[in-house]
């Protein structure tokens, strides 16, 4: 049997179209617009909270005019050859249909509980599209409008991460909030080392992380003001009250500390700065087929230093650890697996894998609309707006 199909996490994290952009060193962030952005090329994410009645809008596409208007009398400034954006081809025109066009809007309940919003990317950059250089809504709405699973977006890769800032904008009322309540990795991915010839390599060309540990949800939640409640105002700003809040900065809740196992001992992750360590697991396998049993976080191993692993040699006369301690059953057999791990302290949590799909649960409690800014490390001097 190949087992070289796995990977493991042990880990403890922390939370957290488009002008193009890394996290300033606390105590010298440096430049500053007025509104609290750092100056500098960024990606932008709005999130708007809408009202019950919304509609969820189609997707959009850019439509090529390859036939004349059927309806001559009607001007409306189209021509053959013209390029449009809608989400069908003009009525009375002939097109043909180009790429989709992805936005930077995502379209959730102004007053909604366990809202979800999934983002891609990783270290290779997003699976869906690796080679994405924008950021990309493909999932535009969550909890509304008739589309009930989670909003999604792309993430292009950056080998540094990202500085992230956000604030509330829109019409104030009283006791405003946006809350990150929780946050899950919904597939953690390497890509299998081409000489593999294991099942789930041949299948998928990636294997998959087991996460183990806990999410620290301490800072999850995004309501910048001291007593816990927000204001889109803020009264103390000099400007009167007629100012919106500033930006903050919520980078740590795209921060991840931990320890992560690898398959290859070459894996990059391995052969930087920070070595990885050789560790023993015991994994339940099928003993019958040879095959990783997967549990409700993917492949059910364990360390095999914990206490389940340890028997009493009758020969030796003292305790061992031993996977062969667990019992055999007709469905799972223990084995012995090897794994490469590295410890990570605040890392930018998308360049743990190649590819990661990371989960966020939010409330929004009457919030218009959010803005986000994602700021490619290091940070760049430059002018926004």
């Amino acid at each position: 049997m190949n087992n070289r199909s796995l990977i493991l996490i042990a880990a403890t994290a922390l939370f957290a179209s488009n002008s193009f952009a890394g996290k300033p060193t606390k105590g010298e962030d440096g430049p500053y617009l007025g509104n609290g952005f750092p100056s500098g090329p960024h990606f932008n994410l709005n999130i708007h909270g809408k009202n019950d009645n919304f509609t969820c809008p189609d997707a959009e596409y850019v439509w090529t005019i390859t036939g004349p208007e059927l309806d001559p009398d009607e001007f409306d400034g189209i021509g053959l050859g013209d390029e449009v954006i809608a989400s069908a081809c003009p009525a009375g025109y002939f097109c043909s249909q180009g790429e989709q066009v992805f936005g930077n809007v995502i379209n959730i309940p102004r007053d909604g509980t366990d809202v979800q919003i999934n983002i891609e990317s990783g270290s290779k950059g997003p699976k869906s599209k690796v080679t994405a250089s924008e950021l990309e809504v493909t999932d535009w709405c969550a909890s509304i409008g008739g589309d009930n699973d989670a909003a999604s977006f792309r993430l292009p890769s950056d080998p540094d991460g990202y500085a992230v800032y956000a604030r509330v904008t829109g019409k104030p009322t009283e006791g405003q909030s946006f809350d990150i309540f929780g946050r899950s990795f919904s597939s953690v991915e390497v890509e299998c080392d081409p000489a593999d010839d294991s099942d789930n390599c041949n299948a998928n060309d990636t294997y998959d992380l087991l996460l183990l540990g806990v999410v620290n949800e301490s800072e999850g939640s995004f309501v910048p003001m001291p007593d816990g409640s927000f204001d889109r105002v803020d009264t103390n700003d000099g400007r009167g009250g007629k100012g919106v809040k500033n930006a903050v900065d919520i980078s740590g809740l795209f921060e991840f500390t931990g320890s992560v196992c690898y398959v290859y001992s070459d894996d990059p992750a391995c052969t930087g700065d920070v070595p990885c360590s050789a560790t023993e697991y015991c994994c339940a396998t099928d003993p019958v087929l040879g095959t990783y049993i997967l549990g409700p976080n993917g492949v059910s191993c364990e360390l095999k230093s914990d206490g389940l692993f340890t028997v009493y040699d009758e020969i030796l006369e003292e305790w061992i650890q031993s996977c062969d301690a667990q019992d055999v059953t007709d469905v799972v057999a223990w084995i012995d697996q090897e794994f490469y791990c590295r410890n990570y302290e605040d890392a930018w949590i998308f360049n743990i894998a190649d590819f990661v799909d990371v989960l966020f649960d939010i409330n929004n409690n009457g919030s218009y609309n959010v803005q986000l800014r994602f700021y490619p490390l290091p940070l760049q001097e430059g002018k926004v707006k």
